[in-house]
């Protein structure tokens, strides 16, 4: 079931004419930077958006292909997870 930001931005995404795959997490900071990135942003730009001091830190959210997009998400669902369980 999805959240009701969940559901105003796959609105936005669609009526943006981006790709129906995108979800609200595609823009956070690893989606951001990644969707970025495939966009054409240079290493500066995305430095500067992300507001990164090294290339090191930013290569931590830079994600260049599908697989390691799914391994960090997986990530983040399971962080959450762990987190909700402590709450």
């Amino acid at each position: 079931m999805l959240t009701q930001v969940q559901r105003i931005t796959k609105k936005i995404i669609l009526a943006a004419g981006l790709r129906p795959e995108l979800t609200f997490t595609s823009f956070g900071r690893h989606g951001g930077t990644t969707e970025a990135s495939a966009s054409g942003l240079t290493e500066t730009q995305l430095m500067k958006k992300g507001q990164w001091s090294s290339t090191a830190a930013m290569a931590n959210y830079l994600h260049d292909d599908d697989e390691a997009k799914q391994d960090a998400q997986m990530k983040r669902i399971k962080r959450r997870a762990r987190q909700a369980k402590g709450k």
